[in-house]
Formats: structure tokens, C-alpha cells, sequence
């Protein structure tokens, strides 16, 4: 069993200071994450930068309002890096029907595949089409309500940043996912549960836990891998097995379908009035 956070907060200077067990509490990261946050903190714009640490007593503490204005700057950083749909989308109504292709169109995806690919994957995420309608070549193809689309837009943020929610253009090479890389990313939270008397994990095994931790919390969603290893560090090749484990041994850990997924959908004879926007 993990050890208990002790989250202290104190005044210094007439200034309030608080311990990496209390950043830990106020945003939910794991030991690692929160050294990293420190460790990198030069690399961090200096108007946003995470506070310095100061010894008291033996313990280190930081600036609180810093550490606050560090974090609020950090949850719009990630949040600015999710591509956001046409704002053509959310000038349409609600109920009317678009197809797939005009769908990706208008979410700034690559393809309908993308589409595609997140319902035949994770389930849940994206909308179920309401129907289907022609396509260009007269094949029948998958429709979605505007409505669904407005609200799945609206939900994206930079906590579920995937593939197909990344700016256009070059992106960051991933790591390469050598089975050495996963256990230098999370070392110091290895080395942190053998200090602490927790029992002895490997690195895999570690990656699993916090996987089905996040599971447990916010449920599973297809960027989960992207999260954790943004969070924790290491390839998100390795976060993507250890997600699966978390979902094999814990199976009670997928959450259940959504409202949209129990609905059947229909087969739309005619276009929607205003619905045929390809």
C-alpha cells in the first residue's frame, strides 16, 4: 500500500509555503510528476516558472501562490495544444445532420478514418452516428447530429490530448520504447516507494498501478497512453501495455457504455433538411 500523503502548509516571511505532498493533494500527481515539474522548471517560461524550494526544518517547501499560478499556467498550456473544430461546427444547430466526412472536416481531423478509428477502438469517446446518409459516390455513409459533435468539441481538453487533437505540422519525435526508458522515467518513483516501505515494484509493474489508478478516476479514454506518458514520463508504447494490463486484470475498471452508446441507430431514409452539408 502507497504511503500516506502529509500535505503541510505554513507561513514563512508572512508568505504561505507548502511540501510536495500538498501539491501532490491539491492536483492529484504522482510523486514523479511532481519532482519532474521541479526538475524541469528551468526549461519553463520565467513568468510561469515552478517555484524554487526552500529547506525548513528538513523539509523542502515552496511558494504556494507560485506553485498556483505555475499550475493554472500549465492546465491552459496543455489545453492550448488541442486542436479546436472550424467554428463553423458550433454556428450549426443542433439537430442537424452531417456526414462523417464533413464531420472530420469540421473537428479538424485528418479523414473520416480518424473517426473510424476511435469508434472501432475506444467506444464511448466519440459520438454514434444517429444514422446514415449518401456520400458523394450515392454510398451510404455514417451521419452524426451537430449537437454531438458541438459537445464532444466541447469536452476536449489537453488532459486527453490524442493524436487526432494534435496541432497540424512536424510533432515531437516519440521515445523510443526500449524496455530501459519506462524505468528511467518513473526512477524516482521507484526509488521514492523503496525509501517509504512500499512494497517492492518494477517499473512495469508501477506503470500498471497508475494506469488502473486514472482508469478508477477519470475512467478510460483512447488518449490515456498520451496522458500518462506526458504525466510520468517514459514511450507511450510502454503506457499503451500497461493500460491494457490495467484493463485485462481489472476489468471492472472499463467504464460503462454512455447514454449515446445504448442508442440504436437508424438508418435515415432522406437527408436532414438543412442536414446534407457535405
Amino acid at each position: 500500500m502507497a504511503k500516506a500523503l502529509n500535505p503541510k502548509r505554513r507561513l514563512a516571511g508572512g508568505r504561505a509555503v507548502v511540501n510536495r505532498d500538498w501539491i501532490r493533494e491539491f492536483t492529484g500527481a504522482s510523486a514523479g510528476t511532481a519532482a519532474r515539474w521541479y526538475k524541469i522548471r528551468d526549461e519553463q517560461p520565467e513568468q510561469h516558472r515552478h517555484p524554487d524550494k526552500e529547506r525548513i526544518e528538513g523539509t523542502d517547501f515552496y511558494d504556494e501562490q507560485q506553485f498556483r499560478d505555475f499550475h493554472t499556467w500549465f492546465q491552459k498550456d496543455k489545453a492550448s495544444k488541442v486542436l479546436r473544430a472550424d467554428p463553423e461546427l458550433h454556428g450549426l444547430a443542433a439537430d442537424i445532420v452531417v456526414s462523417i466526412n464533413e464531420a472530420a472536416r469540421l473537428l479538424g481531423f485528418s479523414s473520416p478514418s480518424v473517426i473510424r478509428k476511435y469508434q472501432q477502438a475506444n467506444p464511448g469517446y466519440f459520438p454514434s452516428p444517429t444514422g446514415k446518409i449518401p456520400g458523394p459516390t450515392g454510398r451510404m455513409i455514417p451521419a452524426f447530429r451537430a449537437g454531438d459533435l458541438q459537445a464532444f468539441d466541447r469536452k476536449r481538453t489537453g488532459d486527453k490530448l490524442g493524436k487526432a487533437g494534435r496541432r497540424p505540422g512536424p510533432q515531437p519525435p516519440a521515445p523510443v520504447g526500449r524496455p530501459s526508458a519506462l524505468k528511467e522515467a518513473l526512477a524516482t518513483d521507484l526509488t521514492h516507494r523503496n525509501n517509504t516501505g512500499g512494497q517492492p515494484l518494477t517499473a512495469t509493474q508501477l506503470a500498471e498501478q497508475y494506469a488502473t489508478e486514472a482508469i478508477q478516476r477519470h475512467g478510460y479514454h483512447p488518449a490515456l497512453a498520451t496522458e500518462l506518458s506526458t504525466r510520468h514520463g517514459g514511450p507511450q508504447r510502454s503506457w499503451e501495455h500497461a493500460i491494457r494490463n490495467a484493463l485485462k486484470h481489472h476489468p471492472t475498471n472499463t467504464p460503462p457504455p454512455s447514454e449515446t452508446d445504448q442508442k440504436t441507430a437508424t438508418t435515415l431514409t432522406t437527408p436532414h433538411e438543412h442536414g446534407d452539408t457535405r
